[in-house]
């Protein structure tokens, strides 16, 4: 059932939380106007309500902050570098102290759960003067108690779902943007060897690929041409992608690169930009990938004495299994193991 659309809760849910909390206001109005003290049984009825579904809207937010997911993180769980953007550590305070209540809680309840109904009379007791008093206000105010601390759990638990985990996306996300706009511009002062930048983006963590991508930006090398190539064809995220991109666009600007390095970047740009799942219109990933595309143009047919093959128009020859035939990128020379440099901004 979809619960969301664009970050927020569809019609659906909304109406049915509406009709919810409705049904327990229109309930409190009926039992005001029945009761000898209408007025103060509104009020305190209104207070008791909210009161209760506060409480609960607070242990639904307790029990539906998400969980941080990250390809370093979980790669590296020890490693307080290998987050997503490889230069700080997110604070998951909030996120522990909710997985402790939240177990002391479970099992503080499953332990006290025999003595809930004498609990309950006993709240309902306590809270009858609040709700006007006379026969029938102690077990008014206990199912009023209870009606709004449920409606506030699921109130709290979805909204925190749905709109918690996607602001925190969007910050993580762009917090992870400005870390490597800041090592595009500092590459040339960084002073990374081509070997640190492999080293760099072999670690197989998406934070540290995305960073040795920014300094192939910020400090095109065509000996590490395959990397890009690499992260086009097998990127781990779209971000990762469009850094791919950004970093093939980079590399076009270095006049030694050669025609075989120029025909594998294209290669594999042009079969992605087939995939519109992965490149999708009108997005900034398609605008980067078609301008690397006109900048390389596709071979015309009989340049080499032969046809052009089953590339199609944007030049990308497919192989036996459907992938991209991507030409050969000549062999990276041997680099001299170079002293640790600094680390990723």
């Amino acid at each position: 059932m979809e619960l969301e659309r664009g970050g927020q809760p569809v019609p659906a849910v909304r109406i049915g939380l509406a009709g919810v909390v409705g049904a327990g206001l229109i309930g409190l109005v009926l039992y005001a106007l029945a009761s000898e003290h209408g007025v103060r049984a509104l009020g305190g009825g209104l207070v008791v309500a909210a009161t209760f579904a506060v409480g609960g809207g607070l242990l639904g937010f307790l029990f539906g902050i998400p969980k941080l997911l990250t390809s370093g993180a979980a790669a590296h769980p020890d490693d307080q570098s290998a987050t997503s953007t490889a230069s700080y550590a997110p604070n998951t305070n909030l996120e522990q102290v909710s997985d402790w209540l939240t177990k002391i809680l479970l099992g503080a309840g499953l332990t006290q759960i025999g003595t809930l109904p004498r609990r309950l009379r006993d709240l309902g007791e306590a809270l009858a003067p609040a709700v006007g008093g006379g026969p029938g206000a102690a077990g008014f105010a206990a199912a009023l108690s209870v009606y709004f601390t449920v409606l506030g759990f699921l109130a709290g638990w979805l909204l925190t779902r749905l709109l918690l985990a996607r602001a925190l996306s969007a910050a993580d996300r762009q917090t992870l943007a400005d870390s490597v706009n800041q090592t595009v511009l500092a590459a040339e002062s960084l002073n990374f060897t081509p070997r640190q930048v492999r080293d760099l983006f072999e670690t197989g963590v998406e934070g540290l690929r995305v960073q040795a991508l920014a300094l192939l930006q910020g400090k095109p090398d065509p000996e590490n041409l395959d990397l890009v190539v690499s992260a086009v064809d097998r990127h781990l995220s779209p971000f990762e992608l469009l850094q791919a991109l950004l970093a093939a666009k980079a590399m076009l600007g270095r006049s030694e690169l050669t025609a075989e390095q120029r025909a594998a970047l294209r290669a594999a740009v042009a079969y992605k930009v087939r995939n519109t799942r992965n490149v999708p219109p009108y997005s900034r990933r398609r605008a980067v990938a078609e301008e690397v595309l006109r900048r390389v143009p596709a071979p015309a047919a009989g340049d080499d004495g032969s046809p052009s093959g089953p590339s199609g128009p944007d030049g990308a020859d497919r192989g036996a299994a459907g992938g991209p035939q991507t030409a050969k990128v000549p062999a990276i020379p041997a680099q001299v193991q170079a002293p640790e440099g600094p680390g990723v901004p």
